[in-house]
């Protein structure tokens, strides 16, 4: 009894909202752990690695797998160009909501304004210079992979 075909039973419609549906699946289940990760750093402070550990592998795991499609496929994004303009903006926007994350939980925790401000200017300047260093690097990578495969699409038409 066969059980499974590598044949499709889908027309052609039918797998493309598949695709659809499959893709809003994948980035419901990423921005609900992304959430719950980090409600549970809010809640449990401290020992958040205790309760998330579980969660963490799997949004790491996701996230690795799709930086590495993408980047093997020669894609970036749907509507960013990889621009260092484009990266240096998204790195700040990431850096600005870290630093307000880290600063409120600096605050809960030890009532002082004047140490989460400091809390969000060292978490703003680190997340802002490390996510940009990471950026011009998958952004160079990228810009490397579309050249090698627009140049093997070109000897294919050859």
């Amino acid at each position: 009894m066969k059980w499974f075909s590598r044949k499709s039973n889908l027309d052609e419609m039918q797998e493309m909202k598949l695709l659809k549906i499959e893709s809003r699946g994948f980035w419901i289940g990423f921005f609900a752990l992304f959430l719950a990760i980090m409600a549970q750093i809010f809640l449990f402070g401290q020992e958040f690695v205790d309760h998330t550990l579980g969660e963490l592998i799997a949004l790491l795991c996701m996230a690795l797998y799709l930086i590495g499609g993408c980047l093997r496929n020669g894609i970036w994004d749907r509507h960013l160009q990889a621009t260092p303009a484009a990266n240096i903006g998204l790195s700040l926007l990431a850096a600005a909501v870290t630093g307000l994350f880290n600063a409120m939980i600096s605050y809960r925790n030890y009532q002082s304004a004047a140490g989460a401000f400091a809390v969000f200017i060292v978490s703003f300047l680190l997340v802002g210079v490390v996510l940009s260093v990471v950026l011009c690097f998958c952004s160079a990578l990228y810009h490397k992979r579309r050249k090698q495969l627009e140049e093997e699409h070109g000897n294919e038409t050859d």
